[in-house]
């Protein structure tokens, strides 16, 4: 985990007031005593990790923090434990087979400010095949199906694991080697099914990646293994280098930006989904507290 020299700790009131501010101005839904029982609930782990939190430029969509950890917790049996979670729940059975396959893998449990545990993202421990990922006992079969089709797009090396629980959604995040071209982002959002992404907003992804590897999440159904989404994430440096151009993001995210970061360094990230419409939906996400960036760095993570 970062050090002290580089982190700042969770203050819980600081945090109550600034998200429920920021959802205020967002008008996104918000309940402070489903806040309070996270933080209660995982009680150390709140000062010990770093905080990240997520906006959407969809109205109504309820913010959602992540704690992100070096360190191994068993956040899911903790899930377990204050009944958000059902013990046999193909999803949890997932996450815990996947925990004790992949040496080093470290959960991030997520919740939305309305409604609490929301998902799971799980640190593989490093960079794996895809082959490793697909073979986690348990993953389902619909989902392995697509190994051919990751391959043939280049997608080969799985960095994390995402559950988003009461979806039932499997993604997997790849690093992806650049440049992207506009033939190549169009063959990615097709296999969701969903229009290609306009020249717009494809000149506004790809000015930020430039001619870098970039990450891309795969999002499926646990059930058929249909991919029922694709998200481009741009990962903003500390300076921006030559050349990277910002994207306008609308007045719901520019209210989400002026939420406060308590940390030395910021570590700001726009993903953009597609599924939903062919312009893309986004999320924006905002390092809140105690150095996410070194933990990223740490993680070995492209663009940081």
């Amino acid at each position: 985990m970062s050090t002290t020299s580089d982190r700042v700790p969770f203050v819980e009131a600081q945090f109550l007031e600034d998200v429920k501010k920021t959802s205020e101005e967002m008008e996104a839904p918000f309940d402070e005593k489903v806040v309070k029982e996270v933080i209660n609930a995982h009680s150390d782990l709140m000062y010990e990790s770093a905080l990240q939190v997520r906006g959407s430029d969809k109205p109504g969509v309820a913010l959602l923090f992540r704690l992100l950890m070096n360190t191994a917790a068993d956040t899911v049996d903790m899930a377990i434990k204050h009944g958000w979670l059902h013990p046999d729940d193909p999803m949890v059975v997932l996450a815990k087979s996947a925990r004790s396959y992949f040496k080093g893998a470290v959960e991030q449990p997520e919740f939305t400010l309305d409604k609490g545990c929301d998902g799971l993202l799980m640190y593989l421990g490093g960079l794996q095949p895809l082959e490793e990922v697909l073979g986690v006992p348990g993953m389902p079969e619909g989902i392995r199906a697509h190994k051919e089709q990751f391959l043939g797009m280049g997608l080969s090396q799985v960095v994390c694991l995402h559950l988003q629980y009461a979806e039932q959604l499997v993604s997997f995040f790849f690093l992806a080697q650049g440049p992207l071209s506009k033939q190549v982002a169009d063959q990615l959002v097709a296999m969701c099914g969903a229009p290609p992404p306009s020249e717009s907003v494809y000149q506004d992804i790809i000015g930020v990646l430039l001619d870098s590897p970039y990450y891309l999440t795969v999002v499926m159904d646990y059930s058929t293994g249909k991919i029922a989404k694709i998200e481009l994430h741009l990962l903003f440096p500390i300076k921006l280098p030559p050349g990277m151009n910002i994207p306008e993001v609308g007045e719901r995210l520019t209210s989400f930006f002026d939420m406060p970061s308590y940390e030395y360094e910021d570590m700001d990230i726009l993903s953009y989904i597609f599924g939903d419409n062919s312009q893309g939906n986004i999320f924006a996400l905002r390092a809140y507290c105690g150095g996410l960036r070194s933990l990223f760095k740490h993680w070995n993570i492209i663009g940081v």
